[in-house]
């Protein structure tokens, strides 16, 4: 990893995806980085204009050998980020991964290759620090309520649902109340799956349309009141400052940090 007086080399993989352009953004405005590549899958011709001097690359492996990273940044999907950790690690460069969609094996898969390999790696479900803080909230929340709903809404062209963001928010909720959530079954239901997916007895909504980012909310029920925390990505700016305090923070790590909140310090 590079030294104080020597910036972080980053290369970003899925640099031609709506946040891995924001993504080459902040990394090039950064004093302390330089953005050594860009990758993607899509041909050079198709994908955005990059800064002057900065290399793309449609295969991984070449962006590895010619730029020598420090770090990966990941906004991919799985199917493709799962086959490039290995050789992104193995080569020593240390990965920040806001792809989701990883099943849990898959993540201590990518713990154990970062431990073998000693190194640290991040991978956090959101990005925002407003969403991290969501997460905090509900969980301090969660022990005095016995009804939860969660409701997520993303652009019709995400892949999975429900999001990272809204599991990783019943996980939380969850682990802060173990005991299992009342939910309401309904004596008819016209309409299979109405009421929602269940974690838990945590119900969690998801809606896709376009018009709509990302956005999250957290719903608690009691008698005779409700208690209502959201979030809204207005902008995909606003996961960039999670984004360089986890590139900053990732040399200092060994193994898989799962969380913006860990390195947030809450």
């Amino acid at each position: 990893m590079s030294t104080n007086s020597s910036p972080i080399s980053v290369v970003v993989h899925g640099a031609a995806g709506r946040v891995g352009i924001e993504v080459v953004r902040a990394v090039s405005a950064a004093p302390d980085m330089t953005l050594a590549a860009a990758v993607d899958r899509v041909p050079q011709t198709d994908a955005p204009a990059l800064p002057d001097g900065v290399p793309y690359y449609t295969d991984i492996r070449h962006a590895i050998e010619h730029a020598v990273p420090d770090v990966v940044v990941d906004f991919s999907v799985a199917s493709a980020s799962l086959p490039m950790l290995p050789i992104v690690i193995g080569a020593g460069a240390r990965p920040v991964i806001g792809t989701t969609g990883f099943s849990d094996q898959q993540v201590e898969d990518i713990d154990g290759l970062c431990r073998e390999h000693h190194l640290g790696g991040v991978l956090a479900p959101n990005f925002a620090i407003g969403a991290v803080l969501l997460g905090k909230l509900a969980a301090i929340a969660a022990p005095y309520f016995d009804y939860v709903d969660i409701a997520e809404e993303h652009h019709e062209a995400k892949i999975d649902a429900p999001s990272g963001t809204a599991l990783g928010l019943a996980r939380a909720i969850h682990d802060a109340h173990p005991e299992r959530f009342s939910r309401n079954t309904p004596e008819r239901e016209p309409l299979t799956g109405t009421r929602g997916g269940d974690f838990e007895g945590i119900t969690i909504h998801s809606a896709r349309m376009p018009g709509r980012m990302a956005h999250h909310q957290v719903t608690f029920g009691g008698p005779g009141q409700t208690l209502t925390l959201r979030h809204d990505t207005i902008d995909r700016q606003c996961y960039m400052p999670g984004v360089l305090l986890a590139i900053r923070k990732v040399g200092g790590l060994e193994g898989l940090t799962v969380g913006l909140d860990v390195l947030m310090g809450i």
